[in-house]
């Protein structure tokens, strides 16, 4: 694995307001496992990104194809011009 996370598994799961999104399964190279969810656009950009149509697609490769975005609200409001 090369000292990398590698996407082990992937799902379709709700979310608390009702939209699906997917959980990622990832796999560390010292045996540990963890879990990322990416919302429906997410997965969209990722599939593109990553050439996939589908998810099953992305199981196997590195865990930096997830490429997740920093979420809207950690970046703080747009501010325009002259503040």
């Amino acid at each position: 694995m090369n000292g990398e996370a590698r996407i082990e598994a992937v799902r379709l799961t709700p979310t608390h307001d009702g939209e699906t999104a997917l959980a990622v399964t990832l796999r560390f190279a010292n045996g540990g496992r963890s879990q990322v969810q990416i919302d429906a656009d997410g997965l969209r950009r990722v599939l593109a990104r990553a050439g996939a149509s589908h998810a099953a697609e992305l199981i196997g490769r590195n865990w930096a194809v997830l490429d997740v975005a920093q979420p809207a609200f950690m970046t703080g409001p747009k501010r325009g011009k002259g503040r």
